[in-house]
């Protein structure tokens, strides 16, 4: 320990940083803003009704050869001026905001968005054209706001190496560029192009701009350390290492991580599933966030081809083939440390190439994964196709998979995109393909058609490195809805969203899951509250899922289902706010074994206070009833209960200026099964009450996390983080919900303390 706190103090020297020739201080009265481009007209994005701002907002662009600025000028009473501060990345309607989203190529390929609210708290994101809206990155670029009389303001520095770019010819640089503002008071977003990243039109509709291009290469270099104490299993652990980014500035970029520190500052949600699919976590190590996006290929939350969460993943152990059988046993971890992680990127006008390699340090009784991706990508006009190939190898278990993916996204206009992706798996001998196909159709402004296939053999293998859903799978869907917005001045209503969609699933043998059509409306008020109403059924059909796909029993029959769900947002009032839903999902009865027929109930009411702009608490409670909830055992052997889930949540964070955050974060949740009846079903799927010995059975599950973090300047951070955490399991026991709740807590399997310093140099 001693030693990790010399390297400490060798560390905590002065951080280096990009050095800018403007001051970032959120006051544009450098001379360098009067040759600045200047933008005015403003039109209503959210909700969408394209009409011209009546609060006036100037914004100013132009670039030097550290980056590109941009500064707002927003007019406004000053009683109206919300500052509260949020968390990196969290988007909420308390505060006024400023966001720039720049295409930096103008391919129309990928969209950086920067925004900051008046309380200085920054939020940035990427934006694909074939992917989805990914918040996990955390760029290197500063800005500030500024109270003034009568307005406010808003300065953003970009620097150069910001992200990878390619490098025109000449002098200039074309980017396509949309400058918006939010106003908390009036809950409505506005914006110079018309458009925002939650439209499918969106890259279309992007205005272009020339500014002056620089090249310019850059070295930065991340060393980390960090220490901790697991006080239950008093196991402790120090660690350091380095993370290495360097862009060339002519469109290379390389990132290198030497035993990387990819334990996370922040704790996953709480879930419990009992399902045959996957849990799927998003990424939040830095490392694995930073220039990753040439590498997605997903859909929605169906597959991703590269789940990065997959690396430092427990080993694999083979302890019956040891010697000592048992301290194999004991010595197994449920993570792996990582030797090396790199990843390469190139790009120029129209190309993309990419190279990602990882590889995990093996442990006792185990030898660890490598891990590689390949990726290309090229822009033709309006149509862009790549391929990408990963593999992984397991050394301890002697397999080895391989996944090929060839994606292709054809802009046909303004109105209609299609995406096509083939991929293709080998594993241990087995090959098997996979396709998605998804059109997405604006015939007007308000209303949209969307549509997709997908089909995934039953032999296709994606999660060694990615993420599937489920296999075995053909999907159809189409859905489309429709915007509202033009009423009565004496109305109370300002927009109403109507969608509809419906979904058949099925095997690739043809047994057809329940089909599905979900039909929703959303309803916002003057008020600036929300009302959304959905309608909900499922036909009868086959779950082809339960019963794990067993050779014999490849399904259950499932009755027909019916659900509504409410869900209302308050207005937000001086301080305070709140939100309550309410959900009830209604089945058919099965006299095979004397059902009385599933049911769901489904209660939620959550609040939230902000006594000052440094301070918010959130706190949540649900209970979810069902009645014939079915989990599987074994073969075609089933188990149906009724139970209750109790799910309770606190959240507080605290801003002390721009510098110290202190972060709660916290979920309970006690689980009870009663009424056991043992169910078989047949080699038809009909369910019959069978004779099998089932347990009632309750679980509980505590996570607790309190978070400080400072920082020392832009992506330099220092972390003390406390942790604790549990988990119970037990059959034939009268726990109450309550003693769930506090019987994990008073007996946690995890204690952790933890101290992190990740500084940039």
């Amino acid at each position: 320990m001693h030693r990790i706190f010399k390297t400490l103090l060798l560390l905590l020297i002065p951080t280096v940083s990009w050095a800018s020739s403007m001051n970032i201080d959120g006051s544009l009265d450098e001379p360098q803003w009067n040759s600045a481009v200047e933008i005015k007209d403003f039109y209503e994005t959210s909700p969408f009704t394209l009409k011209k701002s009546e609060l006036d907002t100037t914004v100013l662009i132009f670039s030097n050869e550290d980056g590109i600025y941009v500064g707002f000028k927003n007019f406004q009473d000053n009683e109206s001026m919300l500052s509260r501060k949020t968390l990196r990345d969290e988007i909420n309607s308390l505060s006024d905001k400023n966001s720039i989203n720049i295409d930096f190529d103008g391919d129309a390929n990928k969209a950086y968005i920067f925004a900051i609210n008046l309380g200085d708290s920054l939020f940035d994101a990427i934006k694909t054209q074939s992917g989805d809206f990914k918040t996990d990155w955390d760029g290197d670029w500063v800005a500030k706001t500024q109270k003034y009389d009568g307005y406010w303001v808003s300065e953003f520095f970009l620097p150069w190496d910001i992200t990878l770019m390619t490098q025109p010819e000449g002098g200039l640089r074309k980017i396509n560029y949309a400058a918006l503002r939010y106003s908390a008071e009036n809950q409505s977003w506005t914006s110079s192009a018309g458009t925002m990243a939650s439209r499918n039109n969106y890259f279309q509709e992007l205005d272009s701009l020339e500014i002056n291009n620089y090249t310019k290469s850059k070295l930065t270099f991340f060393p980390y350390i960090s220490a901790n104490k697991n006080s239950v299993t008093e196991q402790e652990n120090s660690d350091f290492g380095a993370e290495i980014f360097y862009t060339t500035g002519k469109g290379q970029q390389l990132n290198l991580a030497i035993n990387p520190d990819f334990g996370q500052a922040e704790s996953d949600d709480v879930v419990i599933n009992f399902s045959a699919q996957e849990t799927f976590y998003s990424e939040k190590r830095a490392f694995f966030n930073e220039n990753q996006s040439l590498f997605d290929i997903s859909h929605y939350d169906r597959y991703s081809v590269i789940n990065t969460r997959r690396i430092g993943a427990a080993p694999s152990y083979m302890c019956s083939d040891e010697t000592n059988i048992e301290e194999c046993e004991a010595s197994k971890k449920n993570f792996s440390d990582i030797d090396f992680a790199l990843r390469f990127t190139q790009k120029d006008k129209s190309n993309e190439f990419g190279v990602f390699i990882a590889s995990e340090a093996d442990e006792d009784y185990s030898i660890g994964r490598k891990y590689y991706a390949l990726r290309a990508r090229s822009k033709f006009g309006d149509k862009t196709l790549g391929y990408m190939i990963t593999n992984v190898e397991d050394d301890m278990t002697g397999e080895s998979s391989t996944v090929n993916v060839i994606d292709y996204v054809n802009v046909h206009s303004k109105k209609l995109i299609t995406y096509t992706d083939f991929l293709t798996s080998e594993k241990n001998g087995n090959n098997a393909i996979g396709y998605r196909t998804q059109f997405s159709y604006l015939p007007s402004n308000l209303s949209y058609i969307s549509g997709s296939a997908l089909y995934f053999e039953d032999d296709f293998q994606l999660n060694d490195f990615g993420y599937l859903k489920r296999r075995d799978w053909i999907h159809f869907g189409i859905g489309g809805g429709r915007k509202l917005n033009e009423f009565h001045n004496d109305s109370k209503l300002k927009q109403i969203d109507n969608g509809i969609d419906l979904n058949y699933d099925a095997d690739t043998e043809g047994n057809s899951n329940p089909i599905g059509l979900d039909q929703k409306n959303s309803f916002s008020f003057k008020d600036n509250s929300k009302f959304q109403l959905d309608f909900n059924f499922r036909s009868s059909g086959k779950n082809t899922t339960i019963t794990r796909k067993d050779q014999v029993y490849p399904f259950i029959k499932s009755k027909r289902r019916l659900g509504i769900t409410a869900d209302f947002e308050a207005k937000n009032y001086s301080f305070w706010t709140y939100d309550w839903r309410v959900s009830f999902f209604k089945g058919g009865k099965d006299d095979r074994w004397e059902s009385d027929g599933y049911s769901r109930k489904f209660y939620k009411i959550a609040g939230s206070i902000f006594p000052s702009d440094n301070l918010k608490i959130n706190a949540q409670y649900r209970i979810r009833k069902e009645s014939e909830w079915l989990i599987w055992q074994d073969s075609n052997n089933l188990a149906s209960y009724d139970s209750r889930q109790d799910t309770l949540s606190f959240d507080l964070n605290w801003f002390r200026n721009n510098k110290h955050e202190i972060r709660l974060k916290s979920q309970f949740v006690a689980l009870k099964a009663e009424n056991p009846v043992s169910i078989f079903s047949d080699s038809d799927g009909y369910l019959y009450k069978g004779n099998n010995l089932v347990n009632e059975f309750d679980t509980g599950v505590a996570s607790f996390q309190i978070r400080y973090k400072y920082e020392l300047a832009p992506l330099s951070y220092l972390f003390l983080v406390y942790s604790k955490g549990g988990r119970i399991y037990d059959e034939e026991d009268d726990r109450s919900q309550s003693e769930l709740f506090r019987e994990p807590w008073k007996n946690p399997s995890d204690e952790l303390f933890s101290i992190k310093f990740r500084l940039k140099y």
